[in-house]
């Protein structure tokens, strides 16, 4: 990456740290560019600062983001951000949409969700701003600042209290069957959020994450092969091992559109959010560029429109418009290869959902900072960090156990605040950005943004009245 930028990050990897800043002479962790004339001084990463070096004056920064992330850890991260509640609700979606349309709209949520992240390292490229609020601030003005950072922080924590109340529901549902009667939707939430969630909840770097991603993903891949060999099987078909009810005549369902299609574009707007995280991916992949960046993201996305492929018409066409919006729901409690799969997608939620905290963190940090600049020093502590870590992971963790259907909140926090990380912030972040000198691209992102605060609208009406 060229520039002040590339200067700082070569700088900060080759020096050697001299001395341990103290709280009261920290730099600022959202105060400093990244393009900064000012060589950073090197701090301990997590992994230092707390295996090799305990202190309470151990700091973290978006600087320490080192470029970790190889082609492979980037890919994989991305899939299992996306994946695992993504492939849940699709086949939902397409009571109302037919099988022709639906792929068309699935292709499209896919191309325009990858663009927006080569949009997104662009920026990052051109402002040597590593994150939504250095951006906007240099962009759009320091007093809007807050703006990209609270949306990312609603879409996150909804998120996050979804995927919760995701892997409570899926474990308490499958452990009968495999003869564990004490462990209750409660206590699995409860034993998961200690151990394995709050751990990993606590890392700072996402290529630490890439191994229990990479689980994430061979669960998922399972998931989608029992979808597809129950409808190639006929097991809940009239005459199978497991058919109960047969779902009412759909007709000719190949080219249905209507305002229930509605429930679809929900789905896939959601479907495809890594957007909270494009930054982060960005600063920690190794010799990034926007073009390498874009490839591997467009590599990612290619699969994801597989995966959620298999998975939407999988599902629908074996359960028509009886497909539930948790689609592993339709499946019989007797059925093992299906309560594999509850348990996998159990896995797969509670290894994604340290890379959707990931977020919720940084971002809340950031909007810490400035509600209150006085907090910066405190908020570069990895003692605070991780003391907020375990306080937010404690409040989501309530709230999924009192809240044991969260898909109102969750929808309207998603089809707003997600659509707008996905599809207006980083248009509007190019635009201000590169428009002038990209003019054709400027009309497409103008365009992209448009549609982007439509299906806001359209995403909330279908949560709400459809």
């Amino acid at each position: 990456m060229a520039g002040g930028f590339d200067g700082a990050v070569a700088a900060a990897s080759a020096g050697d740290v001299e001395h341990k800043p103290l709280a009261g002479d920290m730099e600022s962790n959202y105060g400093t560019e990244a393009g900064a004339s000012k060589k950073p001084v090197k701090r301990h990463t997590f992994t230092e600062g707390e295996t090799e070096h305990k202190s309470k004056f151990a700091t973290w920064t978006l600087e320490d983001g080192d470029e970790t992330m190889d082609d492979v850890s980037i890919v994989i991260n991305l899939l299992a951000d996306m994946s695992p509640a993504g492939i849940l609700p699709l086949s939902f979606g397409m009571i109302g949409t037919g099988y022709l349309p639906a792929m068309v709209l699935l292709f499209l949520f896919a191309v325009c969700s990858s663009y927006m992240l080569y949009l997104l390292s662009r920026v990052i490229q051109s402002t040597g701003a590593n994150s939504f609020d250095r951006m906007w601030s240099k962009l759009m003005g320091e007093s809007t600042a807050w703006v990209p950072t609270f949306t990312v922080v609603l879409v996150t924590f909804g998120c996050c209290l979804a995927y919760a109340c995701m892997f409570g529901d899926l474990f308490a549902g499958c452990m009968p069957a495999f003869g564990v009667t004490f462990a209750s939707r409660t206590v699995c939430l409860i034993i998961l959020a200690i151990f394995p969630v709050l751990p990993l909840c606590m890392l700072k770097d996402l290529s630490m994450l890439a191994p229990t991603s990479f689980g994430a993903l061979a669960f998922v891949i399972y998931t989608i092969g029992m979808m597809a060999m129950r409808y190639f099987d006929g097991s809940y078909f009239e005459g199978g091992q497991f058919y109960d009810v047969p779902p009412p005549p759909a007709g000719d369902h190949m080219m249905t559109m209507g305002v229930s299609s509605l429930l679809l574009v929900n789905g896939l707007a959601v479907a495809f959010l890594c957007h909270y995280n494009g930054c982060k991916y960005y600063r920690e992949f190794k010799e990034h560029t926007p073009t390498k960046f874009s490839h591997r993201s467009a590599l990612s996305f290619s699969m994801l429109f597989f995966i959620f492929a298999i998975a939407m018409l999988a599902g629908y066409a074996t359960f028509g418009s009886l497909s539930d919006g948790v689609i592993l729901n339709n499946y019989a409690a007797t059925d093992t290869a299906a309560n594999i799969a509850r348990f996998g997608m159990g896995w797969a939620n509670v290894f994604s959902f340290p890379l959707m905290f990931s977020g919720l963190r940084e971002q809340s940090l950031a909007l810490m900072v400035f509600c209150s600049p006085s907090m910066e020093a405190t908020t570069n502590l990895v003692w605070f960090q991780n003391t907020f870590s375990a306080v937010m992971l404690v409040i989501i963790t309530i709230l999924a156990i009192l809240i044991t259907d969260c898909s109102i909140v969750v929808g309207v926090v998603g089809s707003t605040c997600g659509v707008a990380t996905i599809y207006v912030i980083p248009c509007v972040l190019f635009d201000a950005a590169l428009g002038e000198t990209f003019p054709t691209e400027r009309i497409l992102a103008r365009v992209i943004a448009s549609i982007g605060v439509f299906l806001m609208f359209a995403g909330l009406y279908a949560t709400l009245a459809i």
